[in-house]
């Protein structure tokens, strides 16, 4: 894991926080355009590091993360890093991207000099439903959730040219009572109002909606024209509901929320009709004040890149920040309203936390005082390779506590310090490989392992080649993709991003032998293949690592071009990390 280690977890820790009494005030929330007037956006010189998880929480492994013109990728733990680049001060914008998923993002507050960070859950992306541009059809996204096309009303995204062949719909839906709404949704729970106003957003519900033709061409709804999406109101939210809310599409390129359209009430769901495609969002609007606090821990020293949801009086998230690395916390909150500030760890423990409003102003909050039990593991060795000389340059894995943490290896030597979830014995998992030679060692387990110093002495980086790949043949084309940037796994999920762009999933896996992928699909050219209809599409799982080990196999069988209508066989082999 790159440094610095303390921001991927925290300990099951003690919070020693005062709780303040408030005053009930009537809540500002409304559908009405009120909020601030805009701040200037001031550019500042910050960095940023975070971690890129999936929907169960798993590393996402090369996972293309941009802000500005920074670019870079997320290594095997998920975890990437900024240094010293340009963010906005209001709206600092991250987003992560991935074959097979949707794009995340974060919006954050950012100060200049210091580093922030941030946690993307990305959502997998898979069809939800197809029809046909020239009929139109309607979509189900989730219980109660649909969208629905009108007909002759889709065109190629780029070329605006009308389009009547099969529309191929990937939509996800994203529930407001979600413990995790802050990590899946794009940007933040800010918006700009359609008087230019910013305001915070309560959402009633959101929904992405995108769709591609047969080639994996990017598809929109034609000028003119307009589709209709509806939203269930969950249980919960159904009293507060109001007959009317403000609709909210996600600006992609500035991390922003912009007010757009109007959604009705119809009986328990809103219905709106909107003429092109991003996230759209179902929010009422309240006014914003800014509040900030210095959290340290009980000898008086900051605790970076803590957690912290801030929830409203219906138990909603409305913010999700973390400290930077001075211990500053800075967010908003609604005027007039008490809520609950919760601070956790980043394995998801509660730690405890303030009540705090009704703000009628901005707030100091002041010094936060986090007790932390003795939670830190400093993890050191040595690493040699096939000769037994000194690993030049290399690296050790660490899975503890259902996490994965990275040290880097110089001269034969290493040091990793982090801080556990768990402050009792648990075992740890080490891995070392070479970058020199592209081999790594098998993985040895360490029982018992205590907060403290542990010495794992000597880790042989020998044994198994790291090289990752995927070979496929069909329909007399020969594709061998060897490059790591563009392979994943993870939870069943196998990914190719590039040569051949592929992916398939087998449910359940753990183990080696013969499956039927429940998922299974390749973009060639114009060409959209999927599993044939005679069901002979077998993936062979040969070899079934551990964790930070390697999963081997292959793939043989029919599978069927949507385009063409022709059936292939196909051939393959694969080699890919196993990181969970």
């Amino acid at each position: 894991m790159k440094k610095p280690l303390v921001s991927l977890t925290l300990a099951a820790l003690t919070l020693s926080l005062g709780f303040i009494a408030c005053q009930k005030y009537t809540s500002s929330k409304n559908t009405n355009t009120t909020g601030t007037n805009f701040p200037p956006d001031v550019i500042v010189t910050g960095s940023v590091q975070g971690r890129v998880v999936d929907q169960d929480g798993i590393p996402v492994q090369g996972a293309t993360i941009t802000s500005g013109v920074a670019t870079t990728t997320t290594d095997v733990n998920g975890v990437f890093s900024f240094r010293n680049i340009s963010l906005s001060s209001r709206f600092g914008f991250i987003k992560a991207a991935k074959s097979g998923y949707f794009t995340g993002s974060r919006s954050i507050a950012t100060t200049g000099g210091e580093t922030s960070f941030v946690t993307i859950q990305l959502i997998t992306r898979t069809e939800t439903g197809s029809f046909i541009a020239a009929s139109g059809g309607k979509i189900a996204v989730y219980s109660g959730d649909t969208v629905a096309f009108p007909g002759n009303a889709v065109v190629n995204a780029s070329t605006n040219a009308a389009y009547s062949g099969t529309v191929h719909v990937y939509a996800t839906y994203v529930n407001p009572t979600n413990d995790n709404l802050t990590k899946y949704m794009p940007g933040d729970l800010r918006g700009i109002s359609t008087d230019g106003k910013e305001v915070a957003l309560q959402t009633y519900g959101m929904m992405d909606v995108e769709m591609q033709d047969d080639a994996g061409n990017k598809l929109q709804i034609a000028t003119g024209q307009q589709a209709t999406i509806t939203v269930a109101i969950p249980t919960v939210l159904q009293a507060t509901a109001p007959a009317t809310i403000p609709m909210w599409y996600f600006n992609d390129s500035t991390g922003r929320w912009m007010q757009q359209q109007t959604g009705v009430r119809q009986g328990n769901s809103y219905v709106a009709n909107v003429s092109h495609f991003t996230w759209w969002n179902y929010d009422v609007i309240y006014v914003p004040h800014n509040f900030k606090a210095h959290v340290v821990d009980q000898t008086g020293n900051p605790i970076p890149y803590i957690h912290a949801v801030l929830y409203g009086g219906h138990n909603e998230p409305l913010t999700s920040i973390y400290t930077d690395s001075a211990g500053n916390l800075k967010g908003w909150m609604p005027d007039g309203e008490n809520c609950v500030l919760k601070l956790t760890t980043e394995c998801g423990n509660i730690l405890g936390g303030y009540n705090v409003g009704p703000a009628l102003n901005d707030v100091d909050l002041g010094k936060v005082t986090v007790t932390l039990p003795d939670m830190g593991l400093t993890v050191k060795g040595t690493v040699v390779d096939c000769a037994n000389s000194p690993v030049a340059n290399g690296f050790v894995n660490v899975y503890i506590d259902g996490l994965n943490y990275r040290a880097a290896v110089t001269n034969g030597q290493f040091t990793l310090q982090l801080m556990r979830c768990y402050s009792g014995s648990a075992q740890a998992q080490f891995t070392a490989g070479d970058f020199g030679t592209g081999v790594q060692g098998s993985t040895i387990a360490k029982d018992n392992v205590q907060p403290g110093t542990l010495d794992v002495g000597r880790l042989s980086a020998c044994g198994i080649t790291t090289n990752q790949f995927i070979n496929v043949s069909f329909n007399g084309l020969s594709f061998s993709q060897t490059n790591s940037s563009y392979l994943g796994y993870g939870s069943g999920y196998f990914y190719c991003q590039n040569s051949p762009y592929m992916g398939f999933h087998i449910n359940g896996l753990s183990a080696t032998g013969q499956f039927t992928p429940d998922l299974f699909i390749i973009y060639q050219g114009s060409g959209r293949y999927g599993p044939a209809s005679d069901n002979t599409l077998k993936v062979n799982i040969t070899g079934f690592g551990a964790v930070n080990q390697y999963i081997t196999g292959t793939i043989t069988g029919n599978i069927y071009d949507s385009t063409s209508t022709n059936t292939y066989p196909i051939t393959g082999s694969f080699k890919m990390l196993r990181t969970n």
